[in-house]
């Protein structure tokens, strides 16, 4: 049985100093990634995206300027939902909750007081690496020009949303990564590898991410964004070169944003990694290996010989190279509007698993754009066990 899954997410926009804010309540802390041209906030408490004071945008990108209002994200966050093993309940725990901006996870380890002087964000170069001895998982060497580092969790009943269910029983590591090469200067990079803590099996459990993407203005009359996805699809320049995209949501509006020097590019999140999709006995990427040897070494080292241990020649052995192991990708893609959106643990745990939650009906893939409007959108995958 699973008690970890791992989920990797990219934030880009297409066409210095570190910063840590002082909020009334330390212990809820935010910082700023700001390496390349997308500075973003970020929080020990599953919520990135929204600025350090909870009512404003919190991404912008550097050809749109650094003012206020430029921003690309009002407020984002990871969902989490399951199935109790024991009591049957539908649990969901948020980041963010897009209806009103709540959130239901809490700074550092489980059950950690908030106000745990080591429950805060490590970030290169200011206070980095992480304490070793307090977080074993936790990185000890930098990767990108930028990595920072938290763990958050959900056991305290008094971070969630009254009225709702209880705490599912998880801690959540995450890594951000950003680099200011020239490839991957519009984009940053959110790790989020999820622990059961709860001493419980968790059933149908799905993992996502949950984006209010407002392009600057969305209140009233000035809401004018529209949103769409690609589960997966081939483009073919005229050239002949090709690239494939897939599991990516993305918003843009098709009007000028009022002062803003250019006009607006589009945000896109993609799903890079999510939970691995193996079954005993299938053999589902059809690489003549069985799922349940995909991540066991002693398997390849006795059967294959060693040219096929690296078959994408990336340097990572195939027993630990995502890429090469059967994930569940992206099983939903859901939007909504400010006017109608899921507002109690039931209807959020539909729709992550890809139901109207209105109408009860299967329809996992929102792809069709809507008409402008003030939009939000959720990328889920699952179901697994943990």
């Amino acid at each position: 049985m699973r008690r970890y899954i791992v989920a990797l997410c990219l934030v880009c926009c297409l066409l210095a100093r570190t910063k840590f804010n002082n909020p009334a309540f330390r212990e809820f802390q935010n910082a700023r990634h700001d390496t390349n041209n997308i500075q973003m906030v970020i929080s020990n408490y599953g919520t990135f995206g929204q600025s350090e004071s909870g009512y404003s945008g919190g991404c912008w990108w550097a050809p749109s300027g650094w003012d206020y209002f430029n921003f690309y994200i009002y407020g984002a966050g990871i969902w989490f939902g399951a199935i109790s093993s024991l009591t049957y309940d539908t649990l969901v725990t948020v980041g963010y909750e897009p209806l009103g901006g709540q959130h239901e996870f809490a700074p550092g380890l489980s059950g950690w007081s908030a106000s745990h002087p080591a429950a805060i964000i490590y970030m290169y170069p200011a206070n980095w690496p992480p304490l070793s001895d307090t977080f074993p998982m936790a990185p000890q060497v930098t990767l990108s020009s930028q990595d920072s580092w938290c763990c958050y969790n959900d056991s305290g009943i008094q971070y969630h949303m009254p009225g709702d269910t209880r705490p599912i029983g998880l801690e959540v590591y995450q890594t951000v990564y950003a680099w200011n090469s020239s490839t991957t200067a519009d984009i940053i990079f959110l790790k989020f590898d999820c622990k059961n803590v709860s001493g419980e099996v968790l059933n149908d459990c799905y993992f996502g991410v949950m984006a209010d993407c407002d392009i600057g203005d969305e209140v009233g009359a000035a809401a004018n964004d529209r949103c769409s996805g690609i589960i997966e699809r081939w483009y073919v320049y005229p050239n002949g070169d090709s690239i494939h995209v897939d599991d990516l949501g993305y918003q843009w509006q098709e009007e000028p944003e009022g002062t803003w020097p250019i006009f607006p590019g589009t945000i896109g999140i993609d799903y890079l990694q999510s939970p691995y999709d193996l079954e005993e006995g299938a053999d589902k990427d059809g690489d003549t290996i069985p799922d349940q040897f995909e991540r066991d070494s002693v398997y390849y080292v006795s059967f294959w010989p060693p040219y096929k241990w690296d078959v994408d020649f990336d340097g990572i052995p195939d027993w630990r190279d995502p890429s090469q192991i059967p994930q569940l990708g992206l099983t939903s893609f859901k939007r909504f509007t400010l006017a109608l959106e899921p507002a109690q643990d039931n209807q959020r745990y539909m729709t992550m698993a890809g139901y109207n939650f209105v109408t009860g009906q299967y329809d996992p893939y929102d792809t069709i754009a809507p008409d402008p409007a003030d939009q939000r959108f959720g990328q889920c995958s699952g179901p697994f066990e943990l």
